[in-house]
């Protein structure tokens, strides 16, 4: 077993936080936004051409 100061698991929370939201965010994208996932950086939406 790894042996750690306390005050490692405050990292630990923080990395942890940043990866759940880090992955909420991306599921409200799929569900939501999914056009924008598949866009390459660039590219203009269709919607958005004149």
């Amino acid at each position: 077993m790894l042996v750690a100061p306390r005050e490692a698991l405050v990292s630990v929370v923080i990395v942890a936080g940043l990866l759940l939201a880090g992955a909420l965010f991306f599921l409200v994208m799929l569900t939501l936004d999914r056009e924008a996932l598949e866009t390459e950086p660039g590219e203009t939406s269709q919607s958005l051409r004149p």
